[in-house]
């Protein structure tokens, strides 16, 4: 049962995470030469491809493509002049947006990038980034500093704010789940919100089994942040503790249990359960924009960071209204649902739309162009690959 359990909700999982890409292709959310048999020459829009960790084969595969057929990748602050019709707009321009900043940023993209003439924009999170690796403990997941600087000194990654933390909030008292051996955790626990742990904010999102995780949101959705009751996530973790611990879990209606804990505790004890104010979340908004830029420029030289893309693509209008303070020109969202998800001259700079994913490289105009109908299998295929491979593990089965 625990292992069924765990299976369905990965499958779940990995398909819900592919919502978004699947729904933009739907309902031609995408630039025209996505869907165009014959398209026209890449003119006066320039699509913006989003993408974390690359692999070697295919992504030379798609920088040759490009090369080819005399693509070029320009940084954040040109599209910036193109948009704001500064500057004109040159044919068969494009913009590579990494985000996070994984270790693959520099030990695959990077070399190939330069093999090739081409720039990226990588929207790094400055809160999570190391100085350097420890040699005594493992490699970090993110690049280093050092990596970043010798990055940005090359010229061939143009660094800018992914906010400080890549943070989740709660945004109400309703239970989704608790922390749990199935719960399939992020690079990071970036999936996990954030939480405060004696009164400092947990910024590794480290949480013992049992910790409630409450509806939550992406922290520039714009939404209030709910603080949980501290009271609520103590004795739920105890009771695992003093249950079995991972034994726990193996016990049917356990998710019915730590609710009936929930509901009981709530009953006999005054809630310490808030809610941010208005005030609060624009000032925690502001410093923490403010705060990612500026560590990027103290630790790069001669760096000017004035772009920010939205972890999972999702912002607000109180976030563009506090980035602009905050001295961002840009803001780069996913697929922008009023238009096309391509830009042009005069759209708006803080709504700039990204393409979900790399697949699309190989529709734009050009000799050896791929079919939609080729992409899309080979974006299925390397889903299932993917999460077979996060079911099916060496010494695990379901």
């Amino acid at each position: 049962m625990f292992r069924s359990t765990n299976a369905y909700r990965k499958i779940s999982k990995g398909y819900l995470k592919n919502i978004p890409e699947y729904l933009a292709f739907r309902y031609k959310r995408y630039p025209e030469f996505v869907y165009d048999q014959r398209p026209k020459p890449l003119k006066n829009e320039i699509p913006v491809f989003t993408l974390h960790s690359v692999e070697p084969t295919r992504f030379e595969e798609q920088l040759e493509y490009l090369s080819r057929n005399g693509y070029q990748a320009t940084n954040a602050d040109h599209l910036y002049e193109f948009i704001a019709g500064i500057k004109p707009v040159p044919e068969k321009t494009i913009v590579l947006t990494f985000d996070d900043g994984w270790r693959n940023l520099w030990e695959v993209a990077y070399p190939l990038l330069k093999k090739y003439g081409f720039q990226a924009v990588s929207f790094i999170i400055p809160g999570l980034i190391k100085e350097t690796n420890n040699c005594y403990q493992n490699i970090e997941p993110l690049c280093t500093w050092r990596e970043i600087r010798i990055m940005h000194e090359n010229k061939t990654i143009d660094f800018q704010s992914h906010t400080m933390y890549h943070s989740l909030i709660f945004t109400s008292p309703e239970i989704e789940d608790f922390i749990n051996p199935s719960f399939e955790y992020h690079k990071m626990n970036f999936n996990v919100p954030m939480f405060l742990d004696n009164g400092i904010e947990n910024i590794s999102r480290k949480a013992e089994l049992g910790t409630p995780i409450y509806k939550n949101a992406p922290r520039y959705s714009g939404i209030k942040r709910y603080y949980d009751d501290v009271g609520i996530r103590k004795l739920c973790i105890e009771h695992v503790k003093n249950n079995g611990g991972v034994g726990f879990f193996k016990k049917p209606f356990w998710r019915k249990k730590l609710h009936d804990i929930v509901r009981e505790y709530n009953k006999t004890n005054k809630a310490t359960e808030y809610y941010e104010s208005e005030q609060e979340k624009e000032e925690k908004l502001y410093a923490d924009l403010l705060e990612s830029k500026t560590i990027i420029e103290r630790k790069l030289p001669r760096k000017i960071v004035s772009h920010l893309g939205y972890p999972w693509w999702v912002g607000s209008d109180l976030s563009i209204e506090i980035s602009r303070k905050a001295g961002y020109r840009t803001n780069f969202w996913g697929v922008i649902e009023e238009r096309r998800t391509t830009n042009r001259a005069g759209d708006d700079p803080y709504r700039i739309g990204r393409l979900l994913g790399d697949e699309c490289i190989f529709r734009l105009p050009g000799e050896g162009r791929k079919s939609l109908r080729e992409i899309i299998k080979e974006k299925i295929m390397t889903n299932y690959k993917g999460l077979m491979k996060g079911l099916v593990s060496p010494g695990k089965n379901l």
